[in-house]
């Protein structure tokens, strides 16, 4: 992983967080990766007019926050955005890893879900396998973001032709279920070809 210290030496990371702590320890972390341009917002609204105004090679954004959330910027990055931006890689940040957030992140557009607590390995893993992914984006009147039809287990039985079912609502109420570890995230937002 040496030669991707080397690569982002040249990168331009929006990182967006409401907690000022934390919004630091990642911007941190980006720098003892050799990163050395760093734009900070503290919401999704700032992080909207810094991408109006500036170019940047990759978004980490925290999922839940006050007005614009991660998942609504990386949304509107991927549908209203600058043409330059609309497919940078962008990471979504979470201390809720239920599969109602992990679906969330993946309907928003990105790239990667991302546990919290965030560590400089399992970051950097996923920076390298953003900076390496050749996924196609796709377009259509519900979804612009990164191509997921390709699975383990090929299209599901009763969709033979590879296409998904429609998006279910997302539940509201409290969780029913326990957060997932990075481990279960991982091959939920990674695409993976079907094998022969």
């Amino acid at each position: 992983m040496a030669g991707s210290y080397q690569a982002l030496e040249k990168a331009t990371v929006l990182v967006v967080d409401d907690n000022t702590q934390a919004l630091e320890i990642v911007a941190g972390v980006l720098m003892s990766f050799g990163v050395r341009n760093i734009l900070r917002a503290s919401d999704g609204l700032q992080a909207k007019d810094i991408a109006t105004r500036q170019v940047f090679d990759l978004v980490l954004t925290d999922a839940q926050m006050p007005g614009m959330d991660g998942y609504d910027f990386v949304r509107w990055l991927r549908r209203e955005g600058p043409d330059a931006l609309r497919v940078v890689p962008a990471i979504v940040v979470t201390a809720h890893t239920r599969r109602s957030e992990v679906m969330r992140a993946r309907d928003c557009g990105a790239n990667f879900i991302v546990a919290k607590p965030l560590t400089p390995k399992v970051l950097l893993q996923r920076i390298t396998w953003v900076a390496r992914g050749d996924r196609q984006f796709i377009e259509c009147d519900t979804y612009f973001g990164p191509d997921r039809r390709y699975k383990h287990e090929g299209p599901p039985p009763d969709f033979p032709n590879g296409r998904r079912r429609d998006d279910v609502p997302i539940e509201i109420g409290a969780p029913a279920e326990p957060n997932l570890s990075q481990d279960v995230l991982d091959p939920l937002v990674k695409p993976q070809k079907v094998s022969a």
